[in-house]
């Protein structure tokens, strides 16, 4: 009667070890789910990587902005350097939105890349404002 009651315990608690095991797998199934779901949405406050094309068939005065900023400092026309291309935007969008944009320069084998962030109120466009133009990278091909 003690072996089978004893017995009778031990299938119980592996029983019980099953169950827990299972609930917990399935638990961190839903987790892993969970946290694959929230990284594909923007996080509140978060930079979205915007398209390049859309974004320059529908923001000249953006990037007019950033070519103009960027030649402010840096003087890259007097230098031979031309606006190649655009390599990457990325907004947040907050009381307004903050652009911040990737450019490249060229001149023959050498390249540069700049990054310009901007501050911008569609509502109050005298409240719009540069807040950072600097060199990325430059490189001799």
């Amino acid at each position: 009667m003690k072996a089978i009651l004893f017995i009778g315990l031990i299938l119980c608690f592996a029983n019980c070890s099953l169950e827990t095991i299972g609930l917990r797998h399935k638990l961190s199934q839903i987790i892993q789910e969970h946290q694959t779901s929230l990284q594909d949405k923007q996080m509140s406050g978060g930079w979205i990587k915007q398209p390049l094309e859309e974004f320059e068939q529908q923001n000249n005065n953006i990037i007019k902005s950033t070519l103009d900023a960027i030649e402010d400092k840096f003087n890259l026309s007097k230098d031979g350097y031309q606006y190649e291309k655009l390599l990457q935007v990325t907004t947040q969008v907050v009381a307004g939105i903050n652009y911040k944009v990737l450019v490249q320069y060229a001149k023959e084998d050498t390249k540069r890349v700049f990054e310009v962030q901007q501050y911008v109120v569609p509502w109050n466009p005298s409240a719009n404002s540069i807040t950072r133009v600097e060199e990325i990278n430059s490189s001799n091909q």
